[in-house]
């Protein structure tokens, strides 16, 4: 049986970084962007089905949803396991506490504005605003990353809101600090952390993201060292953006 622990960081907070390194350690791994959140509620959502309200048996749907964790990571050579998703929004949370009594959260945080800037320096999209909104629009909504910012930094405060067992990383300490970073996380999880000098791109049994389906490197981590990369959020942001979504911050 696999310790399952939840990472769920704001994107373009250094999730990929962190998980690269993380990985780096024997024993312990951590995914790429789930699919379990979908695959749970999905799970759950076939009890509002007739067929399902004309025969009832809740207990052997449940013991499918209850082993999700289990089967889908089976083939991991690991003993621990960090899911990366938005675990923290109330639905997400609900059918994950229903599996998982107590599961402890590993919250990547930066300024959303300096997340919104970092999408628009990579995206270069047409219109700048229109983007912004579409990845601050409330969770839930159609399309390729709509509203993922909004989503995340819903589950972030609400896992916060609901004192569940967690631990923030600021971008900013971690960019400093990752040894420290990494000490720190595998204490509040109970496995040993430590940062080696390799840096690799994010590879998990042979996988990488296909970031050719974005156009866009989104998942393309710097391996000759860990800094940060110095620019005016006013560069990349107009000032009704930075207006808007300036106060949202935890």
């Amino acid at each position: 049986m696999k310790d399952i622990f939840f990472l769920s960081g704001l994107p373009r907070a250094g999730n990929t970084l962190f998980s690269s390194l993380v990985n780096n350690n024997k024993n312990i791994k951590v995914g790429a962007n789930t699919v379990l959140t979908d695959v749970i509620y999905r799970l759950n959502t076939i009890k509002d089905y007739d067929i399902f309200h004309n025969f009832p048996d809740h207990k052997s749907l449940d013991n499918i949803t209850n082993n999700v964790f289990l089967n889908y990571y089976k083939n991991w050579g690991c003993d621990y396991i960090i899911d990366r998703g938005p675990w923290g929004t109330p639905t997400n949370l609900m059918f994950l506490k229903q599996i998982i009594k107590k599961p402890k959260f590993i919250i990547m945080y930066r300024p959303i504005l300096e997340c919104l800037a970092s999408f628009i320096k990579i995206e270069k999209p047409v219109n700048v605003e229109e983007r912004c909104h579409v990845l601050m629009q409330v969770a839930g909504t159609s399309g390729p990353g709509s509203g993922i910012l909004a989503k995340y930094l819903w589950s972030i405060k609400n896992i916060i809101k609901e004192k569940e067992d967690y631990l923030i990383i600021h971008y900013d300490d971690f960019i400093k600090d990752p040894k420290t970073t990494l000490s720190n996380v595998g204490k509040f999880i109970g496995v040993p952390l430590k940062l080696h000098k390799n840096i690799k791109q994010f590879n998990i049994n042979g996988l990488a993201y296909k970031d050719n389906i974005y156009d866009i490197p989104l998942h393309k981590i710097r391996t000759c060292a860990i800094k940060r990369n110095k620019y005016l959020i006013e560069k990349y942001l107009p000032n009704e953006i930075i207006k808007q979504y300036r106060n949202l911050d935890i």
